[in-house]
Parts: structure tokens; C-alpha cells; sequence
């Protein structure tokens, strides 16, 4: 009876005791898709390294991937994993070296369109300068003929007034 006391006295401090120890014998819950901050072996980093890559519908974060591959390829340089994980760092390079001159092509491809715009804008304005120096022209042919006019008038004029004298 006394050890039936002592037993649901204790009771629950016994189990808090176990689920401590326990719980201190389990390994630390890493959330999948990262890499523990003390990898056990160069296949973790790997495999941490390819979740970072973007699968089951998460964003890739090529940053962290590249980081465990070099994580991978400086700690354990005889891993197997080794020459995958420098393939797969040079595929990430590639990957954010296409991904800079995309922008740089959608850039330029904007600017050729700029340019192409204010070429046309520039040729209406040639056209338009050309028919109005053609028009000018026609005007100054048709001033120097009413001065060619003017000036034969004059010398008629100035022919009659003689004979009048």
C-alpha cells in the first residue's frame, strides 16, 4: 500500500524524467529541404545540397544549393559525391550566368525597339523636311520669275517714259 502511495505520488515526475531523457537520446529534427549546420557525412551535404535545387513544388534557392556543394567539395575532397557536386556548382554558374544576360537580351531587345521607334519618328521628320524644301523651291523659282517679271517691267517701263520725254 505505501509503495501504491509512492508510486502515484511519483508518478508523474517519473515520466517527465524519461520523456527528458528521451528526448535528449533523439537525434535534432531537421526540416526537410536543409541542411543540418553539422553535417554527419558528405552524403547529408549531398543530399541537402539537391533539396535547395527545388523539388515536390518548393522555389529553388541556388545561393544555399551551391553553398552545400562547396560545403561538400572542400570538407571531404575523396567523396564520391565530390565530382557531382562540382558538375552540379558549374551547372548553378550557368544556370545565374544565362539567367544576367537573359536581362541583359530583354534590355538590349528593349533598346533596339527604342531606337527603332525614333528611326521611324526620324524619317517621318526627313520626309516631311524634304516636301517642304520641294515646296520652298517651287517658291523660289516662282519669286525669281515674278522678279525676272518685275524687272522687264521696269525696263519697259523705263523704255516708255524715254519716248515720252
Amino acid at each position: 500500500m505505501l509503495n501504491r502511495k509512492i508510486w502515484k505520488k511519483y508518478r508523474k515526475i517519473i515520466f517527465f524524467i524519461m520523456f527528458l531523457l528521451l528526448g535528449a537520446c533523439a537525434s535534432p529534427m531537421i526540416p526537410p529541404g536543409s541542411v543540418s549546420p553539422l553535417p554527419t557525412s558528405d552524403a547529408d551535404l549531398f543530399r541537402g545540397g539537391l533539396s535547395y535545387m527545388g523539388s515536390n513544388g518548393q522555389p529553388a534557392d541556388y545561393g544555399k544549393a551551391r553553398s552545400a556543394f562547396d560545403t561538400l567539395v572542400n570538407t571531404y575532397p575523396k567523396s564520391r559525391w565530390r565530382g557531382s557536386s562540382e558538375m552540379l556548382i558549374r551547372l548553378i554558374d550557368e544556370c545565374q550566368s544565362c539567367q544576367e544576360q537573359n536581362l541583359l537580351g530583354n534590355k538590349t531587345q528593349s533598346d533596339k525597339n527604342k531606337l527603332l521607334q525614333e528611326n521611324e519618328r526620324l524619317k517621318k521628320d526627313i520626309r516631311q523636311l524634304q516636301s517642304e524644301t520641294a515646296r520652298l523651291s517651287q517658291e523660289n523659282e516662282q519669286l525669281k520669275n515674278d522678279i525676272q517679271l518685275l524687272k522687264n517691267l521696269e525696263i519697259q517701263l523705263d523704255k516708255r517714259e524715254k519716248m515720252y520725254r
